[in-house]
């Protein structure tokens, strides 16, 4: 097809499509921010937060429309504390790999402090591999600036999307009970 024609086929769609992508959109974070209203204030307990600290934003990346298609496209929620902090709910498109399928739901966490965040993240891969957590449906992975709890979403699980990010809350604040002195990480 050249340029012409995906012009003339594209230009009689365009409202349509970018009407369904917002639809669309709006239902992920409307069914996100649901989970996150619900559960902000029993995960900020467990970091040592208090969740009215928390500033919710919501969060995409790309967050306009693009012509090639991106490594990882996110549609979801940011709890932000000052510059110091954040935490992440989200809906994630990916590359699939031997251990995350395309679509997954995520809760990650992010620590300005360099050393805090090694320092957390090292935990979490030596409780990750606890027999207790080991056999969760989740997946659990440090970054050298951000901590990631992943769960895989099929396709045709993505009317539960607010059921998964549920699910995943209570594997992950399960899993951040467990460390002594996780409050120490978020501290101001």
């Amino acid at each position: 097809m050249n340029q012409q024609q995906f012009l003339q086929e594209c230009g009689k769609s365009y409202p349509e499509a970018l009407a369904a992508l917002g639809y669309f959109r709006q239902l992920v974070l409307q069914r996100c921010n649901t989970v996150v209203q619900k559960r902000i204030q029993e995960l900020g307990e467990v970091l040592g937060v208090p969740h009215q600290e928390l500033k919710l934003l919501e969060y995409a990346r790309p967050d306009r429309i693009v012509s090639d298609v991106p490594d990882e496209v996110i549609l979801g929620w940011r709890a932000k504390r000052l510059e110091n902090f954040h935490l992440y709910f989200y809906l994630s498109w990916r590359q699939p790999d031997e251990d995350y399928a395309p679509i997954g739901i995520v809760i990650g966490i992010w620590i300005k402090d360099r050393n805090k965040q090694e320092g957390l993240g090292a935990k979490l891969d030596r409780l990750s591999e606890d027999p207790a957590f080991a056999s969760e449906p989740w997946l659990y992975y440090s970054y050298p600036n951000f901590s990631e709890f992943w769960m895989n979403v099929k396709e045709d699980e993505l009317q539960q999307v607010d059921e998964k990010l549920d699910q995943l809350f209570g594997y992950t604040i399960g899993c951040l009970k467990s460390l002594t002195g996780i409050a120490n990480y978020f501290q101001v």
